[in-house]
């Protein structure tokens, strides 16, 4: 019975002793891209595309300045950043730049500078888009939920017809 005793001590001992893991995780928001499990829009990637432009309210904005400096027949990205948290809550959107780029599927796209006299209305526009955003998957690090930081843009055509 003393020793029945003695290893219930020990092991309750030991185990309060062991440090909380899931901590540190909690203290830091991770970078979506690098993450194991990055954060997933509910309704999938297609879906997620779909509420951008239908819950973008600048668009008429970015493609009649561009039109207006005779940017066509090209790309245009509107980039953004926000965060994820631990539930799946989207918040701190933010604005980053407006650019430019002649393929559809390339990574380098070249910032236009005109559009930055635009850069109060483009950030009230993404911060009316993510406030109607639904909550999401939230990003798994180590199998433990945890805060991310989340970068996307949305990308329309200017022109009369896109290149296949």
């Amino acid at each position: 019975m003393k020793r029945l005793l003695f290893f219930v001590i020990i092991y309750v001992s030991t185990a309060a002793a062991q440090p909380n893991t899931a901590a540190p995780y909690y203290k830091r928001v991770f970078e979506a891209r690098y993450m194991d499990k990055p954060p997933v829009f509910s309704a999938g990637k297609d879906s997620l595309h779909r509420f951008y432009f239908v819950h973008f309210p600048a668009f008429d904005t970015v493609l009649r300045k561009a039109m207006e400096k005779g940017d066509t027949a090209k790309y245009l990205r509107v980039y953004f950043s926000f965060k994820i948290d631990e539930l799946g809550n989207v918040y701190e959107p933010k604005f980053e730049r407006v650019a430019s780029t002649r393929s559809r599927v390339t990574g380098f796209a070249k910032t236009i500078k005109y559009f930055n006299d635009l850069k109060p209305i483009l950030d009230q526009a993404i911060r009316a888009m993510i406030q109607q955003m639904p909550v999401w998957k939230p990003g798994l690090q180590d199998g433990i939920p945890v805060k991310t930081a989340n970068s996307d843009y949305l990308q329309f055509w200017i022109g009369l017809s896109a290149p296949q």
